[in-house]
């Protein structure tokens, strides 16, 4: 990959000599080598193009988008890279990439069409900062493929811009305080899954890892589980099925506390009641920590609807019990919260961030102090006091 004096990805095959000229070279199928000097990029380019596509590396100029995104996938990612992130690409795709320039041919694309897609999702309100950015690397990934294979020159989604201001995602994560984690716990006793939200607050396991947890997995003498896999959904492929963890430092070991160690005891009485209960219990997931009430296993998404759930049975309450129409709501989190939550909850109890980010499975410390712990105002009031002594 070719860059000019400031760095900057100019593409295969031309680069920018320290006179300011670009260098345009390739090999030719009988393996000459042929190179050009231009005082423009865009002349370098397009001589580029030409002599490729005289030599025959440039196969078709007729390739549309669709055709190389399913080479793409078939070749590079499906089996190769992880079933979570092939399924990013795909939904990316598929929902925002396909419709607006699938049926164009690949060599006609330029920045302005990618720009134009990532600038609809941001001003459409639908979409978060992380899933804009998501289509962002799904186009980059894919047309970068395609210079790498000679069918287009340059890479059209080569700094494309997002606008870190059209979220709440951009700010400061959801992590419930003290106060909060007690009611959140409380009005969770109601359902299937107090249990699992309260091992996440006791061990900060991923929603996947949760799901994909086994009884296999916990040693309760010496009081650790390990994180082995993730379980995993996918209608193609039949329902759920166990995936690999998102990287190699996710399969880990987590120490348990007292409290983890009464939480896992106590979903042994809960799963062997449902056991004894249902008449339609699925063998096939014998061993998953939790389960629904046949048997099956938990997706993210039941995970996620019944937090839902309760936090509306939180603020419903909240308005019924206030005196006036204003009462302080309980704001919405997600299973990844109480995961944010478990860390910031480590760092205030004096947890050294090295430690949290082998608990965690983070490959880099940098990870774990800027995406998952965040300081509660009534922690700072905590260590400013230290001040005072």
């Amino acid at each position: 990959m070719g860059k000019d004096l400031k760095g900057k990805e100019l593409g295969v095959g031309i680069g920018q000599r320290k006179d300011g000229r670009y260098q345009a070279r390739f090999t030719k199928n009988n393996g000459e080598r042929a190179e050009k000097n231009f005082l423009k990029l865009i002349d370098a380019q397009n001589w580029l193009y030409e002599q490729r596509r005289f030599d025959g590396m440039l196969t078709t100029g007729d390739m549309t988008v669709n055709d190389w995104y399913e080479q793409w996938m078939e070749i590079y990612k499906e089996g190769i890279v992880r079933d979570n992130t092939v399924k990013g690409y795909k939904q990316r795709y598929a929902f925002n990439i396909k419709k607006e320039i699938g049926n164009m041919n690949l060599c006609d694309v330029k920045q302005s069409h990618c720009q134009s897609i990532l600038n609809k999702m941001q001003s459409s309100g639908k979409y978060s900062v992380g899933t804009v950015k998501l289509t962002q690397i799904t186009l980059h990934a894919l047309f970068q493929s395609a210079v790498d294979n000679n069918y287009i020159i340059t890479n059209p989604a080569i700094n494309l811009r997002v606008n870190k201001d059209i979220s709440d995602e951009e700010k400061e994560r959801r992590v419930l305080t003290k106060e909060e984690e007690i009611i959140f716990k409380d009005y969770s006793k109601s359902t299937m899954y107090h249990n699992a939200y309260c091992l996440v607050l006791e061990t900060g396991l991923r929603v996947g890892e949760i799901g994909g947890l086994k009884w296999s997995d916990i040693d309760f003498d010496n009081k650790f589980l390990k994180v082995r896999r993730t379980i995993l959904q996918d209608s193609k492929k039949g329902g759920f099925y166990y995936g690999n963890t998102k990287s190699k430092s996710s399969n880990r070991i987590v120490p348990l506390t007292n409290e983890a160690i009464s939480i896992l005891n106590n979903q042994k009485l809960v799963q062997n009641k449902l056991k004894t209960k249902s008449k339609n219990w699925n063998k096939k997931w014998d061993g998953l920590v939790f389960t629904t009430v046949n048997g099956n296993p938990v997706g993210s998404s039941t995970f996620r609807t019944m937090i839902i759930r309760i936090i509306n049975n939180i603020n419903f309450d909240r308005k019924l019990n206030s005196e006036n129409e204003e009462y302080k709501e309980f704001e919405h989190c997600y299973m990844h919260s109480l995961r944010h939550t478990f860390a910031t909850r480590c760092i205030e109890n004096g947890v050294q961030p090295k430690t949290l980010q082998k608990i965690l499975g983070h490959s880099t410390i940098t990870t774990t102090m800027d995406l998952y712990v965040h300081t509660t105002n009534e922690h700072i009031f905590k260590e400013i006091e230290k001040m005072n002594r």
